[in-house]
Protein backbone atom coordinates (compact mmCIF):
# COMPACT_ATOMS: atom_id res chain seq x y z
CA UNK A 1 0.00 0.00 0.00
CA UNK A 2 1.85 3.62 -1.19
CA UNK A 3 2.03 5.73 2.22
CA UNK A 4 -0.23 8.65 0.93
CA UNK A 5 -2.90 6.29 0.98
CA UNK A 6 -1.94 4.42 4.62
CA UNK A 7 -1.75 8.45 5.88
CA UNK A 8 -5.26 9.23 4.49
CA UNK A 9 -6.76 5.54 6.72
CA UNK A 10 -5.06 7.20 9.62
CA UNK A 11 -6.49 10.47 9.48
CA UNK A 12 -10.04 9.35 8.75
CA UNK A 13 -9.49 6.64 11.68
CA UNK A 14 -8.48 9.31 13.87
CA UNK A 15 -11.30 11.05 12.85
CA UNK A 16 -14.10 8.53 14.11
CA UNK A 17 -12.20 8.21 17.10
CA UNK A 18 -12.81 11.87 18.11
CA UNK A 19 -16.04 12.05 16.49
CA UNK A 20 -17.29 9.05 19.18
CA UNK A 21 -18.12 11.08 22.41
CA UNK A 22 -20.56 13.29 19.88
CA UNK A 23 -22.86 10.75 18.34
CA UNK A 24 -22.71 8.56 21.71
CA UNK A 25 -23.72 9.56 25.44
CA UNK A 26 -22.46 7.50 28.67
CA UNK A 27 -24.70 4.99 30.29
CA UNK A 28 -23.92 7.81 33.28
CA UNK A 29 -25.32 10.65 30.76
CA UNK A 30 -28.45 8.50 29.72
CA UNK A 31 -29.38 7.81 33.39
CA UNK A 32 -29.02 11.40 34.23
CA UNK A 33 -31.25 12.72 31.38
CA UNK A 34 -33.77 10.02 32.67
CA UNK A 35 -33.66 11.08 35.66
CA UNK A 36 -33.67 14.89 35.32
CA UNK A 37 -36.91 14.48 32.96
CA UNK A 38 -39.00 12.28 35.85
CA UNK A 39 -38.22 14.68 38.06
CA UNK A 40 -38.80 18.01 36.37
CA UNK A 41 -41.92 16.58 34.61
CA UNK A 42 -45.71 16.19 37.03
CA UNK A 43 -46.51 13.21 34.70
CA UNK A 44 -44.25 10.13 34.50
CA UNK A 45 -42.77 9.52 31.25
CA UNK A 46 -43.16 5.77 29.79
CA UNK A 47 -40.27 4.87 28.69
CA UNK A 48 -41.33 1.87 27.08
CA UNK A 49 -43.52 3.63 25.13
CA UNK A 50 -40.79 5.69 23.90
CA UNK A 51 -39.66 2.75 21.64
CA UNK A 52 -42.83 1.44 20.41
CA UNK A 53 -44.48 3.66 16.62
CA UNK A 54 -47.27 5.93 17.33
CA UNK A 55 -49.62 3.23 15.92
CA UNK A 56 -48.71 0.71 18.07
CA UNK A 57 -49.08 3.04 20.75
CA UNK A 58 -52.55 3.76 19.53
CA UNK A 59 -53.44 0.46 18.89
CA UNK A 60 -52.54 -0.37 22.77
CA UNK A 61 -54.69 2.21 24.38
CA UNK A 62 -58.03 1.33 21.70
CA UNK A 63 -58.40 -2.00 23.34
CA UNK A 64 -62.12 -2.26 24.37
CA UNK A 65 -63.10 -2.32 27.67
CA UNK A 66 -66.60 -3.72 29.03
CA UNK A 67 -69.28 -1.82 31.28
CA UNK A 68 -69.77 -2.59 34.38
CA UNK A 69 -72.22 -5.70 34.61
CA UNK A 70 -71.38 -6.93 30.86
CA UNK A 71 -69.87 -10.33 30.28
CA UNK A 72 -67.37 -11.03 27.51
CA UNK A 73 -68.81 -12.21 24.03
CA UNK A 74 -68.53 -15.80 22.90
CA UNK A 75 -70.29 -15.62 19.77
CA UNK A 76 -70.00 -19.56 19.77
CA UNK A 77 -72.12 -19.79 22.78
CA UNK A 78 -75.12 -18.32 20.69
CA UNK A 79 -78.20 -20.52 20.96
CA UNK A 80 -80.59 -21.36 18.38
CA UNK A 81 -83.65 -19.05 18.19
CA UNK A 82 -86.12 -21.95 18.16
CA UNK A 83 -87.81 -24.63 20.53
CA UNK A 84 -84.62 -26.16 21.24
CA UNK A 85 -83.42 -27.03 25.03
CA UNK A 86 -80.60 -25.02 26.18
CA UNK A 87 -77.81 -26.01 28.49
CA UNK A 88 -78.70 -27.35 31.77
CA UNK A 89 -78.23 -25.12 34.73
CA UNK A 90 -75.48 -25.64 36.90
CA UNK A 91 -77.27 -26.95 40.30
CA UNK A 92 -73.85 -25.77 42.50
CA UNK A 93 -73.98 -21.94 41.10
CA UNK A 94 -77.12 -21.50 42.44
CA UNK A 95 -77.63 -20.02 45.89
CA UNK A 96 -81.07 -18.72 47.98
CA UNK A 97 -81.06 -15.59 45.79
CA UNK A 98 -79.21 -15.64 43.15
CA UNK A 99 -77.05 -17.78 40.17
CA UNK A 100 -74.15 -17.06 37.89
CA UNK A 101 -71.69 -18.13 35.53
CA UNK A 102 -69.77 -16.78 32.54
CA UNK A 103 -72.90 -16.22 30.81
CA UNK A 104 -75.65 -15.24 33.11
CA UNK A 105 -76.24 -12.92 36.31
CA UNK A 106 -79.50 -13.25 38.22
CA UNK A 107 -79.68 -11.43 41.68
CA UNK A 108 -83.19 -11.82 43.49
CA UNK A 109 -84.47 -9.30 46.00
CA UNK A 110 -87.60 -9.57 48.17
CA UNK A 111 -89.81 -6.32 49.63
CA UNK A 112 -92.81 -6.41 51.37
CA UNK A 113 -95.27 -3.60 52.06
CA UNK A 114 -97.29 -2.75 54.95
CA UNK A 115 -100.61 -3.86 53.99
CA UNK A 116 -99.01 -7.65 52.96
CA UNK A 117 -98.33 -7.02 49.49
CA UNK A 118 -94.80 -8.76 48.42
CA UNK A 119 -92.77 -7.61 45.09
CA UNK A 120 -90.16 -9.97 43.72
CA UNK A 121 -87.51 -8.42 41.71
CA UNK A 122 -84.90 -10.77 39.82
CA UNK A 123 -82.51 -8.85 38.11
CA UNK A 124 -80.70 -10.57 34.81
CA UNK A 125 -77.82 -10.06 32.67
CA UNK A 126 -77.31 -12.12 30.10
CA UNK A 127 -74.24 -12.27 27.18
CA UNK A 128 -76.12 -12.64 24.54
CA UNK A 129 -80.00 -12.12 23.38
CA UNK A 130 -80.45 -15.66 22.24
CA UNK A 131 -80.63 -16.62 26.21
CA UNK A 132 -83.73 -14.45 26.24
CA UNK A 133 -86.31 -17.21 25.18
CA UNK A 134 -89.61 -18.32 24.72
CA UNK A 135 -91.07 -21.64 25.59
CA UNK A 136 -94.29 -23.43 24.87
CA UNK A 137 -96.50 -26.31 26.06
CA UNK A 138 -96.80 -27.96 22.87
CA UNK A 139 -94.58 -26.58 20.15
CA UNK A 140 -95.15 -29.12 17.55
CA UNK A 141 -98.52 -27.17 17.43
CA UNK A 142 -98.10 -23.66 18.68
CA UNK A 143 -101.76 -22.66 17.93
CA UNK A 144 -102.87 -25.85 20.28
CA UNK A 145 -105.00 -25.64 23.13
CA UNK A 146 -102.50 -27.55 25.63
CA UNK A 147 -101.38 -26.02 28.61
CA UNK A 148 -98.99 -26.62 31.45
CA UNK A 149 -97.82 -25.42 34.55
CA UNK A 150 -94.78 -22.89 34.93
CA UNK A 151 -92.62 -25.32 36.86
CA UNK A 152 -93.11 -27.64 34.30
CA UNK A 153 -92.07 -25.77 31.19
CA UNK A 154 -89.06 -23.71 33.35
CA UNK A 155 -87.52 -27.77 34.03
CA UNK A 156 -88.26 -28.96 30.32
CA UNK A 157 -86.43 -25.57 28.54
CA UNK A 158 -83.89 -26.38 30.99
CA UNK A 159 -84.62 -22.34 32.26
CA UNK A 160 -82.62 -20.62 34.97
CA UNK A 161 -85.10 -18.20 36.01
CA UNK A 162 -88.96 -18.64 34.13
CA UNK A 163 -91.78 -16.69 34.75
CA UNK A 164 -95.33 -17.14 33.07
CA UNK A 165 -96.50 -15.13 29.38
CA UNK A 166 -99.60 -13.71 28.48
CA UNK A 167 -101.19 -17.03 28.04
CA UNK A 168 -102.15 -16.60 24.68
CA UNK A 169 -104.20 -20.08 24.55
CA UNK A 170 -106.60 -18.09 26.96
CA UNK A 171 -107.66 -14.83 25.08
CA UNK A 172 -110.96 -14.82 24.55
CA UNK A 173 -110.91 -13.46 20.99
CA UNK A 174 -107.96 -14.39 18.17
CA UNK A 175 -107.00 -10.56 17.03
CA UNK A 176 -103.68 -10.91 19.26
CA UNK A 177 -100.10 -10.81 17.99
CA UNK A 178 -98.41 -13.60 18.72
CA UNK A 179 -94.92 -14.89 18.15
CA UNK A 180 -92.75 -17.41 19.96
CA UNK A 181 -88.78 -18.04 18.82
CA UNK A 182 -89.56 -16.41 15.58
CA UNK A 183 -92.73 -18.79 14.56
CA UNK A 184 -95.79 -16.86 13.81
CA UNK A 185 -98.82 -18.03 15.96
CA UNK A 186 -101.07 -15.17 15.18
CA UNK A 187 -100.24 -11.87 13.68
CA UNK A 188 -103.65 -9.78 13.87
CA UNK A 189 -103.98 -6.51 15.99
CA UNK A 190 -106.52 -5.59 18.55
CA UNK A 191 -106.84 -1.92 18.30
CA UNK A 192 -107.40 -1.71 22.26
CA UNK A 193 -104.16 -4.00 23.35
CA UNK A 194 -100.64 -3.45 23.80
CA UNK A 195 -98.01 -5.20 21.68
CA UNK A 196 -94.36 -6.11 23.06
CA UNK A 197 -91.86 -7.04 20.29
CA UNK A 198 -88.21 -8.74 21.50
CA UNK A 199 -86.16 -8.57 18.53
CA UNK A 200 -82.88 -10.78 18.00
CA UNK A 201 -80.39 -8.38 19.59
CA UNK A 202 -82.77 -8.83 22.93
CA UNK A 203 -84.39 -5.20 22.55
CA UNK A 204 -87.93 -4.24 23.74
CA UNK A 205 -90.41 -2.70 21.39
CA UNK A 206 -93.89 -1.46 22.69
CA UNK A 207 -97.10 -0.60 20.12
CA UNK A 208 -100.19 1.78 22.38
CA UNK A 209 -102.95 0.18 21.08
CA UNK A 210 -101.34 -1.90 18.74
CA UNK A 211 -100.57 0.85 16.09
CA UNK A 212 -97.88 0.90 13.80
CA UNK A 213 -97.00 -2.94 14.55
CA UNK A 214 -97.93 -4.45 11.14
CA UNK A 215 -95.45 -1.83 9.62
CA UNK A 216 -92.83 -2.62 12.17
CA UNK A 217 -91.30 -5.67 10.60
CA UNK A 218 -90.33 -4.45 7.56
CA UNK A 219 -88.46 -1.50 9.93
CA UNK A 220 -86.74 -4.46 11.43
CA UNK A 221 -85.42 -5.67 8.37
CA UNK A 222 -83.73 -2.14 7.61
CA UNK A 223 -82.00 -2.19 10.89
CA UNK A 224 -81.24 -6.01 10.12
CA UNK A 225 -82.93 -7.12 13.22
CA UNK A 226 -85.26 -9.94 13.32
CA UNK A 227 -88.59 -10.46 15.08
CA UNK A 228 -87.80 -13.37 17.98
CA UNK A 229 -91.64 -13.03 20.44
CA UNK A 230 -94.28 -11.00 20.31
CA UNK A 231 -96.54 -10.29 22.98
CA UNK A 232 -100.23 -8.99 22.96
CA UNK A 233 -101.54 -8.25 26.35
CA UNK A 234 -100.17 -5.09 28.49
CA UNK A 235 -100.45 -2.44 29.12
CA UNK A 236 -97.37 -1.14 28.08
CA UNK A 237 -96.00 0.40 31.71
CA UNK A 238 -92.87 2.20 30.30
CA UNK A 239 -91.48 3.16 26.90
CA UNK A 240 -88.09 5.08 26.49
CA UNK A 241 -87.62 5.19 29.89
CA UNK A 242 -91.09 7.43 30.36
CA UNK A 243 -93.90 6.44 32.44
CA UNK A 244 -96.95 5.62 30.35
CA UNK A 245 -100.64 6.48 31.32
CA UNK A 246 -102.81 3.81 32.11
CA UNK A 247 -106.28 3.77 29.76
CA UNK A 248 -108.93 4.10 32.01
CA UNK A 249 -110.44 1.12 29.85
CA UNK A 250 -107.92 -1.05 29.69
CA UNK A 251 -108.85 -4.60 30.62
CA UNK A 252 -107.38 -6.74 33.29
CA UNK A 253 -108.58 -4.85 35.79
CA UNK A 254 -106.52 -1.70 35.35
CA UNK A 255 -107.48 -0.37 38.91
CA UNK A 256 -107.70 -2.83 40.74
CA UNK A 257 -105.28 -4.42 43.71
CA UNK A 258 -103.96 -7.61 42.19
CA UNK A 259 -101.15 -10.39 41.61
CA UNK A 260 -99.10 -8.78 38.66
CA UNK A 261 -96.03 -9.86 36.37
CA UNK A 262 -94.47 -7.74 34.04
CA UNK A 263 -90.91 -8.03 32.53
CA UNK A 264 -88.64 -4.68 31.52
CA UNK A 265 -85.28 -3.72 29.66
CA UNK A 266 -83.15 -1.93 31.90
CA UNK A 267 -80.31 -1.77 29.48
CA UNK A 268 -78.26 -4.13 26.69
CA UNK A 269 -78.88 -7.46 27.65
CA UNK A 270 -80.19 -6.28 30.92
CA UNK A 271 -83.72 -6.93 32.45
CA UNK A 272 -85.78 -7.58 35.15
CA UNK A 273 -88.68 -9.99 35.65
CA UNK A 274 -91.08 -8.99 38.52
CA UNK A 275 -93.69 -10.69 40.69
CA UNK A 276 -96.17 -8.89 42.47
CA UNK A 277 -97.85 -11.16 45.25
CA UNK A 278 -100.83 -10.44 46.81
CA UNK A 279 -102.68 -11.99 50.10
CA UNK A 280 -105.32 -12.85 48.58
CA UNK A 281 -107.79 -11.39 45.69
CA UNK A 282 -109.76 -9.16 47.35
CA UNK A 283 -108.19 -5.63 46.84
CA UNK A 284 -107.06 -5.23 50.26
CA UNK A 285 -103.18 -5.77 48.52
CA UNK A 286 -101.46 -6.15 45.41
CA UNK A 287 -101.02 -3.96 42.89
CA UNK A 288 -103.22 -1.72 40.35
CA UNK A 289 -101.58 -1.49 36.97
CA UNK A 290 -100.45 2.55 37.96
CA UNK A 291 -98.74 1.45 40.21
CA UNK A 292 -96.71 -1.41 39.04
CA UNK A 293 -95.97 0.90 35.78
CA UNK A 294 -94.58 3.19 38.75
CA UNK A 295 -92.71 0.34 40.68
CA UNK A 296 -90.99 -0.60 37.33
CA UNK A 297 -90.09 3.20 36.43
CA UNK A 298 -88.03 3.43 39.68
CA UNK A 299 -86.57 0.53 39.26
CA UNK A 300 -84.84 1.81 35.99
CA UNK A 301 -86.72 0.19 33.22
CA UNK A 302 -86.61 1.82 29.91
CA UNK A 303 -89.23 -0.54 28.39
CA UNK A 304 -91.67 -2.55 30.83
CA UNK A 305 -94.79 -4.45 30.19
CA UNK A 306 -97.54 -5.83 32.12
CA UNK A 307 -98.08 -9.54 31.37
CA UNK A 308 -100.83 -12.30 32.80
CA UNK A 309 -101.38 -11.59 36.46
CA UNK A 310 -104.13 -13.13 38.75
CA UNK A 311 -103.36 -16.62 39.11
CA UNK A 312 -101.35 -16.99 35.91
CA UNK A 313 -98.27 -14.57 37.70
CA UNK A 314 -95.63 -16.81 38.79
CA UNK A 315 -91.62 -17.30 39.28
CA UNK A 316 -89.87 -20.24 38.86
CA UNK A 317 -85.78 -20.00 40.09
CA UNK A 318 -84.43 -23.18 40.39
CA UNK A 319 -86.43 -24.95 43.29
CA UNK A 320 -88.26 -21.82 43.75
CA UNK A 321 -91.72 -21.28 42.87
CA UNK A 322 -93.29 -18.03 43.39
CA UNK A 323 -96.55 -17.20 42.88
CA UNK A 324 -98.51 -13.91 43.06
CA UNK A 325 -101.42 -16.12 44.53
CA UNK A 326 -99.66 -17.97 47.51
CA UNK A 327 -101.52 -21.56 48.32
CA UNK A 328 -102.95 -23.84 45.79
CA UNK A 329 -101.91 -25.49 42.67
CA UNK A 330 -100.23 -23.90 39.94
CA UNK A 331 -102.35 -23.04 36.81
CA UNK A 332 -101.50 -24.48 33.38
CA UNK A 333 -100.86 -21.89 31.01
CA UNK A 334 -99.53 -22.15 27.44
CA UNK A 335 -96.13 -20.55 27.57
CA UNK A 336 -93.44 -18.79 29.42
CA UNK A 337 -90.84 -16.39 28.89
CA UNK A 338 -87.20 -17.24 30.50
CA UNK A 339 -83.55 -17.04 30.70
CA UNK A 340 -81.07 -19.58 29.70
CA UNK A 341 -77.29 -20.22 30.19
CA UNK A 342 -75.22 -20.65 27.44
CA UNK A 343 -72.02 -22.16 28.81
CA UNK A 344 -71.61 -24.96 27.46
Amino acid sequence: MKLPVRILLVLLCAALILAMPFVLSSPNMLNDIKMELMNDGEEEIDFGRLFLSTARAEDELEEETLDEGEFSSHPEWALPLDFSVPPEPKADQYTENGYEDESIRVKIEHQEMDDGTKMHVAYVQIADASQLRTGVANPEKLGSSRTSTVSALAKKYNAVIAINGDNYVDAPKKTTFEYRMTEKIRSKTNNLKDILIIDDQGDFHLFRKSKGVKEFPAELKKMDRKLVNAFTFGPALVIDGELCEIDEEYGYNPHGREPRTAIGQLGKLSYVFVIIEAKDRSGSSGFSQTKLGEFMHELGCKQAFNLDGGNSAEMVFGSQIIKGMPGGDERGLSDIIYFASAEQ
